[in-house]
């Protein structure tokens, strides 16, 4: 299991924990309306709308950061982690930058 897969199955087990200790019913007040409701359901409603609000930026902001790529000049990663039109180096440029580091071969042409 990742790290960040651990972080938040942590965060879910310490919120469920807050929502069953809080089954009480409260006042919520919103503008002119007043009702009652479990805090328990106020705190998952409060978890959503701030998931959704959260996932909603996320999806508003991919166009811009699309733009922003093609602009630069960068290609978006195909199958395999590769570039599109990307080409491979020929096996003894691999076996110079093997012996020689990543930033101190040059490339033959």
């Amino acid at each position: 299991m990742t790290p960040k897969r651990v972080a938040l199955l942590v965060v879910f087990f310490l919120f469920a924990i807050l929502v069953v200790q809080n089954v009480e019913v409260m006042e919520v007040r919103f503008l002119f309306w007043r009702t009652g409701a479990s805090r328990a359901l106020v705190l998952v409603s409060t978890f959503g709308l701030g998931l959704l609000a959260g996932w909603l930026v996320l999806w508003l902001r991919k166009p811009e950061r699309r733009g922003r790529e093609a602009l630069r000049g960068s290609a978006a990663p195909a199958t395999g982690g590769e570039r599109k039109g990307a080409v491979e180096p020929s096996a003894e440029q691999a076996r110079k930058s093997e012996a020689t580091g990543p930033d101190e071969a040059a490339p033959e042409r």
